[in-house]
């Protein structure tokens, strides 16, 4: 069993106490004895740490005796009551007598109602962009995400309220976010914001009380002063950032206790992983199969929600919500790539990894082609288009039913060179991630931050070209 990393609150309280008991003296039956303290149910059977190794264990309550039996029922009865307070708190069924650590993060998005959004082999997130009647901790969060580790357990909750992506924005979700415009303005978005950060202030403090106040991030650009909660191996993180957005995250108390400042991940780890990524299939598509998708949702957060990805593909933790912050996103998107770039740099460099960028006047299968063999994803910046996007939507379900790939390589050329003699519009501006290619057909795969369906787009490389703006950034190990 691993140490606990997990960040949604079972029964995080300064004032209630009973989840977590004092560690006991307990005979294990064999003459021998161990040190262990009560820390949850798990049907009807209790759940103890273990002091010597951190790990968690089941014992039927018929298995206690005398004073031990009796403590650990009454920490179970004040438990069972805990659960139903906060509970309540949080406007959802959301609580459960069993660690997260050992907890399945799929009944956790049940509860919250959020859909699963990326499944890799390494993690897994579910997200909710919400309406208007839904509350948690008192306020309507406008995004709700969880991610999850490779077994499937939680590793943290964020809940993103009032911000200047989300709040009053009138665009559309994927393709159509380039559509409409967002109608807030600084006013009521800071009467927004006052207002979601004290209802969920008076939500969490009537429960467990004052929160204290430190400083939280893993960069310079990125620490701010939060409140804080702590409870059972947890912290509920609450930041406001004048004129960006209010949150409230739920971390493992040792990053709480860190600052915000997580691990490094040995570049010699991540190569290996990134290597074995990679697939190659009969046809001659190679591409990564293992990239979290992250969709940016109603808003224009295409560059922080693509850097988060790759950012994540590399080892290393990010939120788009804050990378917007730091690219100087304005009302409703738009991202200075300048300023995200500088931030990025440096965060990537904490971490030991290494960053690059490149221009180039025409793209081409090569110029991916490097990158992509080392499990390296590429971000793009180019235009997204409605010639481009027809091509990309109807050349990958083309593809499903292709049995002569000569061809189609014919047939996809063919219809690139007809798009390349026209005159694309100046607009659209957008940052997507090329993921694959096929050098047989010409082909390259591109994935947009909009969701599973665009995890893997494939466009004939010309029309690519056609649309791009030229830049490239990649992170390498």
């Amino acid at each position: 069993m691993k140490s606990i990393l997990v960040c949604l609150p079972l029964a995080f309280s300064l004032n209630l106490h009973a989840a977590i008991g004092e560690w006991r003296v307990l005979q294990d039956g064999e003459g021998g004895s161990i040190k262990a303290r009560f820390e949850g149910l798990s049907g009807d059977r209790y759940l103890l740490r273990r002091e010597a190794d951190g790990k968690l264990f089941e014992v039927s309550p018929g298995m206690l005796q005398g004073e031990d039996r009796t403590s650990f029922d009454s920490q179970a009865k004040q438990l069972s009551e805990e659960i139903e307070k906060l509970d309540k708190m949080s406007g959802h069924d959301l609580f459960s007598g069993t660690p997260f650590e050992v907890r399945d993060a799929n009944e956790i998005a049940s509860a919250l109602s959020l859909s699963q959004e990326s499944k890799t082999k390494h993690s897994a997130s579910w997200r909710n962009y919400t309406g208007d009647s839904y509350r948690l901790f008192g306020a309507r969060p406008y995004s709700v995400a969880l991610y999850a580790d490779q077994e499937g357990h939680a590793t943290i909750l964020s809940a993103v309220y009032s911000n200047k992506g989300d709040f009053k924005s009138g665009v559309g979700q994927g393709e159509k976010h380039f559509e409409g415009k967002s109608t807030a303005d600084e006013d009521s978005l800071a009467k927004a914001m006052g207002a979601d950060e004290q209802a969920i202030l008076d939500s969490i403090k009537g429960v467990l009380g004052e929160p204290k106040t430190q400083r939280f991030g893993d960069s310079r650009a990125t620490r701010r002063k939060v409140s804080r909660w702590d409870w059972n191996g947890q912290s509920l993180i609450l930041s406001s950032q004048e004129g960006e957005y209010v949150s409230l995250s739920i971390v493992p108390l040792e990053l709480a206790n860190a600052g915000g400042k997580t691990a490094k991940v040995k570049d010699g780890d991540i190569r290996k992983q990134m290597l074995a990524d990679i697939v190659k299939e009969n046809n001659g598509d190679v591409y990564l199969g293992q990239i979290p998708m992250v969709n940016q949702g109603p808003k224009g957060y295409c560059v922080p929600a693509t850097f988060e990805r790759a950012m994540r593909a590399a080892g290393i933790d990010a939120d788009m919500y804050l990378l917007a912050m730091v690219g100087k996103s304005g009302m409703g998107g738009g991202t200075s790539v300048e300023y995200l770039l500088e931030e990025v740099r440096q965060q990537v460099r904490n971490k030991g990894r290494r960053t690059k960028d490149e221009h180039i006047k025409e793209l081409k299968v090569r110029d991916v082609k490097r990158y992509i063999d080392e499990g390296v994803p590429v971000m793009w910046t180019m235009r997204s288009l409605g010639e481009y996007n027809k091509v990309a939507n109807e050349n990958t379900s083309k593809r499903k039913s292709v049995t002569d790939w000569g061809q189609w390589a014919k047939d996809i050329a063919a219809q690139a060179t007809t798009i390349a003699k026209t005159e694309g519009e100046q607009e659209n501006y957008h940052i997507c991630m090329i993921v694959g290619y096929n050098e047989a057909t010409n082909e390259l795969a591109v994935s947009d931050s909009w969701g599973a369906s665009y995890e893997r787009r494939w466009v004939p490389a010309p029309v690519a070209q056609w649309a791009s703006s030229g830049g490239l950034f990649m992170i390498l190990p």
